[in-house]
């Protein structure tokens, strides 16, 4: 591989870096879409990680507050972060050290979504919110306290 080319790799890597966080596994993705080497890849991102550019920790905890500012639940955030090839011992980790209120964070949720529910909501009310609320990562505890406790 030419120098020209490699130095036009090492600044889309920069440049991709600048806009905003990706793991090792994205920038491999993309690397790889630019026809590169598999060892000038290897070589590129362990150039970047020992100047800290890439950092799979930070990467796991702004996935972790993306989904979070979406109101997702635990299994939600699981589910999307295996696809995304995060660790599953640093996504458990990153989730417990951010003591996350599962609980108000469905009622959250529940009140962005069906704000317009005042009293205790019939059969037909609560299934849709049970679908919603699942769909969204939620437990049935979580989901059960979300609209019992929807007064604030």
């Amino acid at each position: 591989m030419e120098e020209q080319a490699k130095q036009k790799l090492k600044n889309y890597v920069l440049w991709l870096l600048s806009r905003q966080e990706y793991s090792r596994r994205d920038l491999t993705f993309k690397l790889q879409k630019k026809e590169a080497s598999p060892e000038y890849i290897e070589s590129l991102l362990d150039w970047c990680e020992s100047l800290n550019y890439i950092d799979e920790t930070r990467y796991c905890e702004g996935f972790i507050r993306r989904h979070l500012a979406k109101n997702h639940g635990y299994a939600r955030i699981k589910s999307e972060a295996g696809a995304k090839g995060i660790d599953k011992t640093l996504l458990a980790f990153q989730i417990e050290e951010m003591e996350i209120d599962w609980f108000q964070l469905a009622r959250t949720a529940y009140i962005k979504k069906f704000s317009n529910i005042t009293d205790t909501p019939d059969y037909k009310q609560k299934a849709k919110i049970v679908r919603y609320l699942m769909y969204r990562g939620f437990n049935y505890e979580q989901i059960e306290f979300a609209y019992t406790h929807n007064q604030s």
